[in-house]
């Protein structure tokens, strides 16, 4: 019983965080609320868990909520193989001096490093890193930083408007055309899960979603807002679980890597950006904001404000989330191990 309830408590609390968020008015105020909620409880000593269901489950509503944003078009317009190309030289780079700064100056360890050095993508690289401690925290304190830090700079660029969006409950219908695709995506997860693949649901959840939507155009496909809700409430419990053993010593030490990880990430992609625009010919503002790492709809509604083509900026951001929530299944288990206690960071 005590598990259960142990289990049960970080919904809830999460829940109220993530309201008092949103009265708050801040962008990703939901999701900060719900991490401070649940973080706060367990300073107090209350013992929480987020076990492995309640991770599926965020890990297939992103990948649903990713895939419902294909479409055939997108994947036409990707026969443009140098802009394919520049994401990837673009996220490689970016990966690359994001882990070897923390590898090297911070002295973390291989596969936290490397964790926190993935652009853009905390919601799911927290899915698919280790339990709760302080490697675990680590990993979460970086891409929070990045998160808010990168949110901050693109609603600067776009006039204060980076997350305008209202939010839409959706139809019934809506949520129905949902549970299909959701029972093939856990059943896929489930027999990938017993292959030991990383992230299954996710990526499942993400294969059937965009299968549907480019396959079936007239489905009409798309995750309504409260089912968003549903996956940021429970990885804000699953983050503010996994930071109840950072101290006020490590929150500067993570801050300070978190900003310094964030200026490398801005900085590389300003540089790849302007050598991609210089070989290619496209605007090299439309390519800085396709390759700098933040949400898509943010992204894509700042493109429209500052007069740059919305659907070149959403196509690329969907293609490097689509790689981002792929990636774990192709990579070496290796690479996903922690590493012996003798290598462990010593800050």
């Amino acid at each position: 019983m005590k598990p259960l309830i142990e289990s049960l408590i970080p919904i809830p609390v999460a829940a109220l965080g993530a309201w008092l968020g949103f009265l708050t008015g801040l962008p990703l105020g939901e999701l900060i609320g719900a991490i401070c909620a649940v973080t706060a409880l367990s300073k107090w000593g209350v013992r929480m868990r987020m076990p492995f269901p309640f991770v599926a489950t965020v890990q297939l509503l992103l990948g649903i909520s990713v895939g419902s944003t294909v479409t055939a078009s997108m994947m036409h317009e990707l026969t443009d193989v140098s802009i394919l190309l520049g994401l990837l030289v673009c996220m490689t780079t970016q990966i690359l001096v994001g882990y070897n700064w923390l590898r090297r100056m911070e002295k973390w360890g291989h596969i936290e490093s490397l964790l926190s050095a993935i652009p853009g993508a905390m919601a799911a690289v927290m899915t698919v890193s280790g339990e709760e401690g302080p490697a675990s925290g680590r990993i979460a304190f970086v891409h929070i930083v990045r998160l808010l830090a990168l949110l901050l700079v693109v609603t600067l660029i776009a006039g204060g408007h980076g997350d305008s969006a209202a939010h839409a409950a959706g139809t019934l219908g809506d949520y129905l055309r949902i549970v299909p695709v959701a029972v093939v995506a856990v059943v896929a997860g489930y027999l990938l899960e017993r292959l030991d693949v990383p992230a299954p649901y996710m990526l499942t959840g993400l294969v059937c979603a965009a299968a549907v939507n480019i396959g079936m155009p007239q489905f009409n496909l798309h995750v309504p807002d409260p089912v968003a809700m549903v996956a940021l409430i429970l990885l804000g419990g699953l983050i503010g679980i996994r930071l109840r053993d950072i101290t006020l010593g490590d929150v500067l030490r993570y801050v300070r890597a978190g900003l310094v990880v964030t200026t490398l990430t801005f900085c590389t992609t300003l540089l790849v950006a302007a050598l991609a625009a210089q070989l290619t010919g496209k605007p090299f503002l439309a390519l800085f904001m396709s390759w700098v790492p933040g949400g898509v709809e943010v992204m894509t509604a700042a493109a429209l404000l500052l007069k740059l083509d919305p659907a070149f900026v959403m196509l690329n951001h969907v293609v490097r989330m689509s790689i981002i929530h792929i990636s774990p299944a192709f990579l070496p288990k290796r690479l996903l191990q922690p590493e012996p206690a003798a290598d462990a960071p010593r800050n």
